[in-house]
């Protein structure tokens, strides 16, 4: 998932409401949707062109959706409702939040690892400007979790507070965004998920506060060594 702003004024380009759209016509538009825009440039798409392929007329695309901008928001928006379970699962538990923290990251690694045609549409086809003023781009849930999580962590000492937890976030998402793009730009020669460890322990080591550092000095502190054993003596007869 991407990294959402603060709530913002109300959006420029409005997008179907999710009931909205007929599940057959969800059903036909978006395999088409997400075929689309994961290969070609958004500004090349043509709603005809996705209408034909998916076997309907542009005019029944167009009574749910004004233009290729709300059609391919509102189906970012519906392609996420997929992650948004087990992310918040992820934040929910009762881990420390640091440890939280890194297993939301694992659960994008393993969503995006499984639908890369997502994660190319959200990363690098969608018109970022446009989105942003689009109300799909608002906070979502998991978003918002994730600063509350932060919050916790920086009040228990488990995450660094002299920054805010807004750069806490950016950080996460830097994180994130840059393995996605460049497990793209490599042909996808590895597996997503097996970055999660070592950015694990580099976002940590950032981001950690002075509990979590405690707790990673003791672990790492060697074990004292056991004291000799003493000799038996034998009384001599």
């Amino acid at each position: 998932m991407p990294p959402r702003a603060a709530p913002r004024a109300a959006p420029a380009t409005a997008t179907a409401a999710s009931g909205d759209v007929p599940p057959d016509i969800v059903a036909r538009l978006g395999p088409v949707v997400l075929k689309t825009f994961a290969v070609e440039d958004f500004h090349r798409v043509e709603m005809r062109s996705i209408a034909r392929d998916a076997g309907m007329s542009f005019a029944t695309i167009y009574r749910y959706f004004r233009d290729k901008e709300a059609l391919l928001f509102w189906f970012i928006e519906y392609w996420l409702r997929d992650l948004y379970p087990v992310a918040l699962t992820a934040l929910d538990s009762d881990e420390r939040p640091l440890t939280r923290m890194m297993q939301y990251l694992k659960a994008h690694l393993e969503f995006y690892e499984a639908r890369p045609e997502i994660g190319r549409v959200i990363f690098m086809t969608v018109p970022l400007e446009r989105w942003m003023r689009d109300d799909t781009y608002r906070s979502s849930g998991p978003s918002r979790r994730l600063l509350q999580v932060i919050a916790e962590g920086q009040a228990c000492g488990d995450i660094r507070d002299d920054v805010s937890k807004v750069e806490v976030f950016d950080v996460w998402s830097g994180v994130f965004n840059r393995a996605f793009l460049m497990w793209e730009y490599r042909g996808r020669a590895y597996s997503l998920v097996d970055q999660w460890a070592p950015l694990s322990r580099i976002m940590a080591s950032g981001i950690a506060g002075p509990a979590a550092k405690r707790r990673s000095t003791r672990a790492a502190r060697p074990a004292a060594p056991a004291a000799p054993a003493r000799p038996i003596r034998r009384r001599a007869h």
